[in-house]
């Protein structure tokens, strides 16, 4: 299992280990993710050095890959000295799809949902914009491009599946807290909000779908992963009423709040330093859209659970790590 330790890694190793598979979490951390470590072994690397995704296969029937890189801020990356994004994506899943081969072993792939079609019917104006995006920030173009390896794998034989989950809510959560919405929601510390459609998915229910997809062998397409369509004031406000406050006020359009924030990047960046608010989220943000479960989701048999019971239990989590 790459990136055990991630929101989506640990969904994956407990619903794994619930199932009775025998698991290896791979990370750089130094020890196993709080759940995890009654029958998951560790094993402490660095994805990046040579040979040692190749050690992390061997031995393996099927890798979880929930670890693929992505770029966070648009502008540091270069003068960090850090490698293109989307050229050190594509080495790396190279590098993954190499390893896995020579080991014999099946692949699951995490991707996202930009990486999918448009919506039909969308207008010219929100198909530019989305365009732009794609030019703007590599992360766009870091997950088209390892997604477009691993199906093309895929699509000479290689056992590869590839899911796209949408936006992933529920426990389990450890990124930093002030990229994390909901405590800050919780806390009453958002103070305006943006209007824009999306859908939410349990990270459980993601979790569910990657280990069907591979014990179905489901190699031949990436499966889009949908939950609930929802509007942002919408889901705010469903969060601050469990929280027992009321939700925030103020409006900000979405477009605004995304220049704001890429302004804000910037000025970090002219800094020498990372913002602590990469704009990268209000891009995803704008990014979404309404999307109903496809068919080969229904296929799995991964129906969304109720939105509720993700809200209550990504709370119930942020309050027992102290975040709200």
């Amino acid at each position: 299992m790459l990136g055990a330790s991630g929101h989506i890694g640990q969904a994956i190793v407990r619903e794994l280990l619930a199932q009775g598979w025998q698991v290896t979490a791979a990370t750089r951390r130094h020890r196993l993710p709080e759940g995890c470590a009654e029958g998951c072994a560790l094993a402490v690397g660095d994805a990046d050095l040579p040979g040692q995704l190749d050690r992390w296969a061997a031995g393996h029937d099927a890798v979880f890959d929930a670890a693929a890189p992505y770029p966070m801020h648009l502008f540091l990356g270069a003068a960090a000295g850090q490698p293109p994004p989307v050229a050190h994506a594509a080495a790396r899943m190279a590098r993954l799809l190499q390893a896995v081969q020579r080991a014999g072993a099946a692949l699951l792939h995490v991707s996202s949902y930009t990486t999918l079609p448009r919506p039909p019917g969308e207008g010219a104006l929100q198909a530019l914009e989305a365009a732009a995006r794609r030019r703007l920030h590599p992360y766009f173009a870091a997950k088209a491009t390892m997604q477009e390896l691993a199906l093309a794998a895929a699509a000479q034989g290689a056992p590869v599946a590839v899911i796209n989950p949408t936006a992933c809510l529920g426990p389990w959560d450890r990124r930093p807290r002030e990229l994390c919405v909901l405590p800050l929601l919780a806390a009453g510390q958002v103070p305006a909000l943006v209007s824009q459609p999306l859908n939410v998915i349990d990270v459980r229910d993601v979790a569910r779908a990657a280990r069907l997809a591979l014990e179905q062998r489901l190699f031949d397409q990436p499966i889009a992963l949908a939950g609930h369509d929802s509007r942002t004031e919408l889901l705010a406000a469903r969060v601050c009423r469990l929280a027992g406050l009321p939700p925030p006020r103020r409006r900000w359009p979405a477009r605004l709040a995304a220049g704001s924030m890429l302004c804000a990047e910037a000025g970090w960046a002219l800094l020498g330093r990372p913002s602590p608010v990469p704009a990268l989220g209000s891009l995803l943000v704008l990014d979404g859209y309404a999307m109903p479960p496809s068919d080969a989701q229904r296929r799995l048999g991964v129906l969304p659970r109720p939105l509720v019971e993700t809200l209550r239990d990504a709370l119930d989590w942020y309050r027992r790590i102290g975040y709200c």
